[in-house]
């Protein structure tokens, strides 16, 4: 696998840069992620996952739905990219609990980290 660099990271969706003060090439963040959609902050991945959840919500979903909805995506998200983390550690970056994120996994397939 080729490592990314270049002099400055720009996310696509809410510009926020990452560079380094000398003007040397960086390495792509690893909590980002660069395709051909565009490059992307963990923030921004992050609500990106939400709003494909919610896209996929039948239109008469109530607030409450909708919010399991992207609460669900977003342990999902992390599960995914971070399969090898503990259960509380996923819980705590997503401020859900234990058992979401035990249940994201069993939905995924993914076991957690032993």
């Amino acid at each position: 696998m080729s490592v990314l660099t270049a002099k400055k990271w720009t996310c696509d969706e809410c510009g926020v840069v990452v560079s380094r003060a000398g003007g040397e090439k960086v390495e792509l963040p690893k909590s980002w992620d660069s395709s051909s959609e565009g490059t992307f902050c963990l923030l921004c991945r992050r609500e990106r996952a939400a709003k494909a959840a919610l896209e996929s919500a039948p239109e008469d979903s109530g607030l409450e739905d909708r919010a399991r909805l992207r609460r669900a995506a977003l342990v999902e998200f992390e599960v995914r990219r971070r399969p090898n983390h503990g259960n509380g550690e996923i819980a705590k970056a997503c401020r859900s609990s234990v058992a979401a994120v035990v249940a994201a996994r069993k939905r995924l397939k993914i076991p957690a980290p032993q």
